[in-house]
């Protein structure tokens, strides 16, 4: 399973989000996967998100629900079924 340990102070956009899931909040996931600049920390936060979502799904459902088309949140929908799958 993907370490959920977040470090707020050197993470604050990723401990934010992580934060939000457990609230069933899929802004602060979505704001983190939109600061998203280089292809490893999107992966990363990818990754991340899809193993939050993998103990708590309602926030990406809610995410899809609000924004069918939003690509970020299909990233991470494929993440968790790639997860799902191992």
């Amino acid at each position: 399973m993907h370490d959920l340990q977040v470090d707020p102070e050197r993470d604050p956009v990723l401990a934010r989000a992580l934060t939000g899931t457990m609230r069933d909040e899929w802004r602060p996931a979505a704001d983190a996967m939109r600061s998203a600049r280089e292809w490893e920390r999107r992966a990363y936060i990818t990754l991340t998100l899809a193993a939050a979502a993998r103990r708590r799904v309602e926030w990406l459902r809610r995410w899809l629900k609000a924004r069918p088309d939003d690509q970020d949140a299909a990233a991470v929908q494929h993440a968790l079924a790639s997860l799902n799958e191992s």
